[in-house]
């Protein structure tokens, strides 16, 4: 892993793609930055050099879950979303899967035990949810 190309800093022809798919699709800079594992600050200078115009991916993205207390997680507390994925959330990003959204559609007021994943990067928390403490 010492001589990876994400240790070393240089980007692959399959980040390239993937940061161009993500600024077209005007993902949030910071899911971005989690998503190809990197600083926001190392995107935006990638981005920069690849020329690639980044004016929406820099401006804060609407957080949901703002209202949620505790650590069970309710279909409301992250505004009933209807696709699987990643959102800003408190603090950082939430993923969520197609298998969680197919129990809220179900049952509205399920709730699901929130997991806060250690950040590997250090610039984005990570938030997950439990299904085996599903009540």
């Amino acid at each position: 892993m010492a001589n990876s190309p994400k240790t070393l800093g240089r980007w692959t022809f399959k980040d390239e793609r993937l940061l161009i798919e993500l600024a077209a699709s005007q993902t949030d800079l910071e899911v971005v930055a989690v998503k190809l594992g990197r600083s926001v600050e190392s995107v935006v200078r990638k981005a920069a050099a690849m020329e690639i115009s980044l004016p929406v991916l820099d401006q804060p993205g609407r957080r949901i879950g703002l209202k949620a207390k505790g650590n069970k997680i309710a279909w409301i507390d992250v505004d009933r979303v209807s696709k699987p994925g990643d959102y800003d959330f408190r603090d950082g990003v939430i993923h969520i899967k197609r298998k969680h959204l197919d129990v809220w559609k179900k049952d509205p007021n399920a709730t699901f035990s929130l997991i806060r994943f250690v950040p590997m990067t250090g610039t984005v928390q990570m938030y997950g949810l439990s299904s085996d403490s599903l009540t």
